[in-house]
């Protein structure tokens, strides 16, 4: 019997694949199953998962489908893991050894539904560039208690799979599972999950390296991006109501309706977007005119961060011109610095 089921979706990962595939293999102490669902890869990363299990047929399974997307892929996992716990770990990032070791002997001692834990947020093309991330809050040892400090979980990469172990009965007893959403199916996974949850067990130790990548499939223009990113803030919204907290977590709705437009607005700025500048500003007006005087303006005021608080005025002031230069700056911005950067620090280094 399998202590834990890593399971792992992949598709078109080769550069980074390995690395993850060998950080699941080295985890001490802990007997775990490898649950490599190819979703449809082109590019060679399905031969790297059928050599693994070659070399591995006790401890690795390769599962191989058309693309379908990671939330199907990860409900194929689903299926077929026998473990008594199951990590999500993505296919181009990479852990410590000791993230199942730890976690599970935390998870036996307390019995919780789920494990909370740090994480640490890098680049890929700056590694060096680390940032670690903590989780701020107690054991939240039942609902209630879960649901006091829930802000605070709120705050903490929420509807992220890596910083989490899952009880396999839990997740199970609860049917949850995920959409074919092709983006967000992890926060509306997640919303599932904190809509049951009893116990969760929290471990103040970083044990995930989160990297981001250039050109990855949130670089890029979505035309249905603003819809996926409305079903998570619509169901964020049904699960406070259902808890009947409205009053007490209205300020977070007010915070995930505000963040599909922002995230709206940046897909809008992508280089690959087809629509001219007047159907853009069009296109931010209808969507703030359906949410901004309901969902945004009245629960939220400001915002800590001097670029979202700019661009909220910005919306409120409804000139949807100035917010799209205002992203689009923010992102030239963000690309010189990287670059200038990356080439002071090649200089020195040589």
């Amino acid at each position: 019997m399998f202590e834990v089921s890593i399971i792992m979706p992949v598709y078109n990962v080769k550069e980074h694949l390995v690395r993850a595939i060998e950080s699941a293999l080295n985890q001490k102490e802990v007997l775990a199953e490898v649950i490599l669902v190819d979703d449809g890869s082109t590019d060679g990363s399905a031969e790297i998962c059928d050599d693994y299990a070659r070399q591995e047929p006790l401890l690795i399974k390769v599962i191989h489908q058309e693309n379908k997307g990671s939330g199907p892929a990860r409900n194929v996992g689903l299926d077929q893991a026998i473990g008594k716990y199951v990590y999500f770990a993505d296919p181009d990032d990479y852990f410590e050894p000791n993230l199942l070791a730890d976690n599970c002997r935390l998870a036996k001692e307390t019995q919780p539904d789920l494990v909370i834990f740090g994480y640490t947020q890098e680049s890929a093309s700056s590694p060096q560039d680390r940032e670690q991330k903590l989780p701020n809050f107690p054991q939240l040892t039942t609902q209630k208690v879960f649901r006091q400090h829930f802000k605070n979980v709120y705050h903490f990469s929420p509807y992220a799979l890596w910083n989490k172990l899952y009880k396999k009965a839990f997740l199970d007893k609860n049917h949850l599972r995920f959409t074919n959403q092709p983006t967000g199916q992890d926060a509306l996974f997640n919303i599932g999950v904190y809509k049951q949850v009893s116990a969760v067990a929290v471990n103040r130790k970083a044990y995930y390296h989160y990297v981001s990548h250039e050109g990855s499939s949130v670089n890029r223009y979505r035309p249905e991006r603003y819809l996926m990113e409305q079903k998570i803030a619509q169901a964020f919204e049904e699960l406070v109501k259902e808890w009947d907290e409205e009053h007490v977590f209205d300020d977070l709705i007010g915070e995930e309706y505000f963040h599909a437009i922002y995230l709206e607005t940046a897909n809008l700025v992508r280089e690959n977007c087809p629509l001219n500048e007047e159907e853009k500003v069009e296109r931010l007006r209808e969507i703030w005119q359906t949410i901004g005087p309901e969902k945004v303006v009245p629960f939220k005021e400001s915002d800590h961060n001097p670029f979202r608080r700019l661009l909220l005025w910005t919306y409120k002031q409804e000139n949807f011109e100035r917010a799209l230069y205002l992203m689009k700056s923010r992102n030239q911005v963000a690309k010189s610095y990287t670059s200038v950067f990356s080439k002071v620090r090649t200089f020195f280094k040589n």
